[in-house]
């Protein structure tokens, strides 16, 4: 079964280099997606291999207007863009960002058919305190507030001492197969009980630090659709190394 991997560069690569690192990628049975700066879509657009869709790593809250700076899900729809990531822990860290912004978000793109791209984690104070699944269930219901029809939709775990911007030893440590296995689980199941049938329309991903080398196992696990790769994304021949999944 093919899986969804979605590269974020976050604000890394010159515009030279995104053109040169999608003249690279490698063809793949899995779903490819490249998450760019705002000021690479349009030329990412025109440039992408027809089996790679495009995504913005953030959408404004609001529609249109006078909102100096903004980026309304219109704009990202006719710059390419058919995903868009919410709700990424940087995001909550350093923006500050709410439950209810980001579901206000995600019902701008949908207005848009854009594909969010849902994350949502705990931080390592609460894991140990076993608050990891209560984390989950408040992240999971405010975001998707109000949300009836869901549609093809993604949900990317990401737990926040996973992820290597906030990990500050040299070796970066990714999550336990047993950790990733649990939440997904936990995910599934309540995506299950909120929408019964249509669930099954939407994939579940593991985000924090993913690489070349724990990639294999990962993905053997039936409950993990796919992956958000951050740092191996920012090589071509890191990224190849993951996507080349069977």
């Amino acid at each position: 079964m093919s899986k969804l991997i979605i590269a974020n560069w976050k604000m890394n690569m010159s515009a030279n280099a995104a053109m040169n690192f999608v003249t690279k990628i490698s063809k793949s049975k899995n779903q490819i997606v490249i998450a760019s700066p705002y000021t690479f879509l349009k030329r990412l657009k025109n440039q992408l291999p027809g089996f790679v869709k495009l995504a913005s790593q953030d959408v404004s809250i609001y529609e249109g207007g006078s909102k100096t700076g903004e980026i309304s899900a219109q704009m990202l729809k006719e710059a390419g863009c058919s995903y868009c990531i919410v709700g990424h822990s940087e995001r909550r860290i350093f923006k500050h960002e709410t439950d209810e912004e980001i579901n206000t978000k995600i019902l701008n793109l949908l207005k848009f058919k854009i594909t969010p791209i849902l994350c949502i984690g705990e931080n390592i104070k609460q894991k140990k305190m076993g608050q990891t699944n209560k984390v989950l269930v408040g992240q999971l219901e405010g975001a998707l507030k109000g949300i009836k029809k869901i549609g093809n939709f993604v949900i990317a775990y990401e737990p926040v001492w996973a992820i290597s911007t906030f990990q500050t030893g040299k070796i970066k440590k990714s999550a336990s197969l047993d950790n990733i296995k649990k939440a997904h689980i936990f995910i599934k199941n309540w995506l299950k009980k909120r929408f019964k049938s249509q669930s099954n329309k939407i994939k579940v991903l593991y985000g924090g630090t993913v690489t070349p080398q724990n990639s294999p196992e990962i993905f053997k696990l039936k409950v993990v659709d796919g992956a958000l790769v951050g740092a191996a994304s920012l090589k071509a021949s890191s990224f190849n190394a993951i996507i080349k999944f069977n």
